[in-house]
């Protein structure tokens, strides 16, 4: 399991397949333009998740620029988003007992947040948002979303 600063680090199915295509993605940039690939989108973007997923977040999920308020609903209050640049956002939630955080969604150039798109929801991620922080360690990598997926403790 992955840990930061006391916290048990998992991470939805959708995620890491975004993850993983992003890396890839990465991985092209870097060995087609070793030196500057640095300026490649997909570059950039993947380093500012690693930060996010593995520094920034664990160090206070419950800063206060991460809250939502009521923009999903009040239903949804418990999750909350980091923002990447003016496009992209990172949603996640947490439970300070079990010390556990879930990283779920980034958006992707598919669901960019547009005039008239205000949330995930919008974009189609209801059975993520619906998912819940598992409430002991058996249960994690067992817990599933209504589409039947499974979030995992390893990337």
């Amino acid at each position: 399991m992955i840990q930061r600063d006391g916290w048990n680090l998992l991470f939805h199915e959708c995620l890491v397949e975004q993850l993983r295509k992003l890396y890839a993605a990465a991985e092209r940039a870097q060995k087609q333009d070793p030196k500057g690939s640095e300026s490649n989108a997909n570059v950039r973007l993947f380093a500012a998740l690693s930060k996010l997923i593995f520094e920034v977040v664990p160090s206070d999920p419950n800063r206060e620029e991460y809250r939502q308020g009521n923009t999903m609903g009040a239903a949804y209050r418990h999750w909350r988003r980091a923002k990447i640049g003016r496009r992209f956002r990172l949603f996640f939630r947490f439970d300070s007992k079990t010390r556990i955080i879930i990283f779920a969604w980034v958006n992707d150039e598919h669901t960019l947040r547009a005039s008239g798109v205000s949330s995930v929801l919008a974009c189609g991620q209801r059975d993520v948002v619906s998912l819940s922080v598992p409430r002991s360690r058996s249960t994690i990598g067992k817990k599933r979303t209504l589409n039947g997926g499974y979030f995992s403790s390893t990337l």
